[in-house]
C-alpha cells in the first residue's frame, strides 16, 4: 500500500532541517512479489545508488552535493523494517550498509506468534465479523509500486479501506493471523482455493513460511545472529493496534546486548503512525522521541 509520495512533508522537513537530501524511495509492493524478492531487493538497490551513482549526478542546485559516504536510513511503518533490513542484505550485496537507521512503528520480530493470530485493527471489528470477500480480487497479475484507496473509500488510519479490494489484502492479513504466509509466499490470481476456510469467502490455499524463511526477514532475529550491525534508533507507541510495541523493547535490549549503539523511545498512549498527525507535537513525549530520533542520525554522521 501508499508510496514514496506518501511521506509528509513534516517528515521530508525534519530530516532536510537536520542536514540530510532525502531520498524518497518506491519499491515493489507485495503480495504478487515476495517480501525478499520485492521490495527488500528494491530497497538494497536504492542505498547502491544512492552511495554510489547519485553523488556523480549533475543536479540543478549547485550548492547541494550528496555525500554517498554518508547515507542514513529512515523508515515508518514497514518502511522502518524495510530500512532495518538493509544493515544485513546490503553487506551481503557487497554495499556498505546505512551508517545509521531510524524506524518508526515497524515490524522487528517477524518470528513472535503474533504474526499468527488473528489481530483486529480498530475500526474494522464490524467489517471482520461479516467478512465474506474474494481475496484475490485485489491481487494483479503483475507486481506494482504504488497504491492509494480510493478517495471515495472510508479509510481505516487513513490508508486502508474495507470496501478497497486492494486494503482487504491488508486487514486480512491481520484478522486471519496471515501476515506471514502472504508477505514471504505471495499471492497470484487465480491461485488455489482452500477449503480449510470459508469464512473469507474465497481463501486461497497459502502455505505457511519456514522458519529459515522468517528469520531471513526478521530484524530481531539477525541482531542475535550478528549479522545486523548498523546503529539503530527505534520509535514506538503504546496503543499501535498493528505492531506490538514490546517488539521494539526486545529489539532494542537485544541490540544492547550485542554491544551496538542503540536507542528506544517508546511513546505512551502513542498510536500507529501518530508522527503524522498534525497536532502531535502538542505531546512533549511524542515530539521530543521524534526531534531526538533525527538528532541520533545528526550524531552518527557528523552533523552534531
Amino acid at each position: 500500500m501508499l508510496s514514496r509520495k506518501d511521506v509528509r512533508p513534516q517528515q521530508t522537513q525534519s530530516l532536510l532541517d537536520a542536514g540530510f537530501l532525502p531520498i524518497s524511495v518506491d519499491y515493489r509492493l507485495c503480495p504478487e512479489t515476495t517480501l525478499i524478492n520485492g521490495p527488500m531487493h528494491d530497497v538494497r538497490s536504492a542505498l547502491g545508488w544512492a552511495r554510489h551513482s547519485l553523488p556523480s549526478l549533475e543536479l540543478k542546485r549547485a550548492d547541494i552535493t550528496p555525500d554517498g559516504s554518508r547515507v542514513v536510513a529512515v523508515g515508518w511503518s514497514t518502511g522502518g523494517h524495510l530500512a532495518m533490513t538493509l544493515a544485513w542484505t546490503a553487506p551481503a550485496a557487497a554495499i556498505a550498509a546505512p551508517d545509521a537507521i531510524l524506524a518508526f512503528y515497524c515490524p522487528t520480530d517477524y518470528e513472535d506468534p503474533f504474526w499468527a493470530r488473528p489481530n483486529i485493527p480498530r475500526g474494522s471489528e464490524h467489517v471482520a465479523a461479516e467478512a465474506s470477500f474474494d481475496l484475490l480480487e485485489g491481487v494483479r497479475n503483475s507486481a506494482i509500486t504504488a497504491y492509494n484507496p480510493p478517495a471515495s473509500a472510508r479509510a481505516l488510519g487513513g490508508w486502508m479501506a474495507p470496501e478497497d479490494p486492494r486494503s482487504r489484502i491488508c486487514l486480512y492479513m491481520n484478522w486471519r493471523g496471515k501476515a506471514l504466509p502472504v508477505l514471504l509466499n505471495g499471492l497470484k490470481p487465480g491461485q488455489r482455493r482452500s477449503e480449510d476456510n470459508k469464512s473469507v469467502g474465497q481463501d486461497p490455499h497459502i502455505p505457511f513460511p519456514t522458519k529459515e524463511q522468517i528469520a531471513a526477514v526478521s530484524p530481531l532475529a539477525q541482531v542475535r545472529r550478528g549479522t545486523y550491525q548498523v546503529p539503530t534508533f527505534l520509535v514506538h507507541g503504546t496503543e499501535d493496534d498493528l505492531i506490538p510495541w514490546e517488539q521494539t523493547q526486545r529489539t532494542y535490549s537485544a541490540l544492547v546486548e550485542r554491544g551496538l549503539r542503540a536507542e528506544v523511545r517508546i511513546v505512551k498512549d502513542g498510536i500507529h503512525l501518530f508522527d503524522v498527525l498534525d497536532d502531535y507535537r502538542r505531546d512533549e513525549q511524542a515530539a521530543r522521541a521524534v526531534h531526538d530520533g533525527y538528532e541520533f542520525l545528526q550524531r552518527l554522521v557528523g552533523l552534531a
